[in-house]
């Protein structure tokens, strides 16, 4: 009977330890399938080419939120780095980061998202004359906010719990709502200013975009309010949505633009 017993013990262990060995096998294949799928579109974009760049690049991305979505639903090896993170953040809080982390997720919230994104649209169009970035812009932000909710209802995860909770909120955690809107805004938005601008100039409005997305990612996981997981996947799936939309930009730019519009005045119109 303590043979049986003992051998179901070393069975159900035995069991344990390979499915999650295969689970973390699974996702360590998936995120590097992700990976080689950005990596080639990089490539394909130094090539010039507009349309495989932006394909590959945005199965990437996406590719990426989905194996992070599994990683979430199964209590995968991914999400190992969850609770350690948000306890560091905890346990260095202080009344002036409190203020400050409330300030910034305020700024970043999909209601204040949305009505920035249709004042710049209203500027944009105004200083442009054109409704075209305008309205990719809207899109854009509209769609990768419709992606995360349609995700939160599908994975259905919890919030981290209410005790550490700052700010409480209670719908679903997977992906941040928060992050996804911040980013998709921030990146259309500097992909918007930095057309026809030098490579320089693009680069460093994307990095104002990422740092407002990592800072508005850290004040999410600060509040207690997500989880590591939850705020990288808001990120990853805006910067799909925003690889979609760059490349229905850079179209408008290349075929849309009025003949009658000198392009020096049109860089200074559509420079925001």
């Amino acid at each position: 009977m303590l043979l049986t017993s003992s051998m179901s013990a070393v069975h159900a262990t035995a069991t344990e330890v390979f499915t999650e060995a295969a689970t973390t096998d699974v996702e360590v294949v998936g995120l590097a399938i992700a990976v080689a799928l950005v990596a080639v579109g990089s490539v394909l974009r130094m090539r010039s080419d507009k349309v495989g760049a932006t394909i590959f690049s945005a199965l990437g991305y996406a590719f990426a939120v989905m194996v992070l979505a599994v990683a979430v639903h199964t209590d995968g090896w991914l999400t190992g780095a969850d609770a350690p993170v948000t306890a560091w953040f905890v346990d260095h809080r202080s009344p002036l980061f409190d203020d400050l982390a409330v300030a910034v997720t305020t700024a970043g919230g999909p209601a204040e998202t949305a009505a920035l994104g249709l004042v710049v649209a209203v500027i944009l169009v105004w200083r442009t004359k054109r409704y075209g970035p305008a309205l990719v812009m809207l899109l854009t932000v509209a769609s990768a906010s419709m992606m995360c909710t349609a995700l939160k209802s599908i994975v259905g995860r919890e919030r981290p719990p209410q005790s550490i909770q700052l700010m409480l909120e209670t719908d679903f955690s997977f992906p941040s709502g928060h992050v996804t809107g911040t980013a998709a805004l921030s990146l259309m938005l500097a992909l918007i200013a930095g057309m026809r601008r030098s490579t320089a100039v693009r680069t460093l409005f994307l990095g104002i975009a990422v740092a407002l997305t990592v800072a508005v990612a850290c004040t999410r996981m600060y509040l207690g309010v997500h989880w590591l997981t939850d705020v990288c996947a808001g990120a990853l799936l805006a910067a799909g949505a925003a690889t979609v939309g760059g490349y229905v930009l850079h179209r408008l730019d290349s075929g849309g633009v009025a003949e009658s519009t000198p392009p020096r005045l049109l860089m200074n119109r559509i420079s925001l």
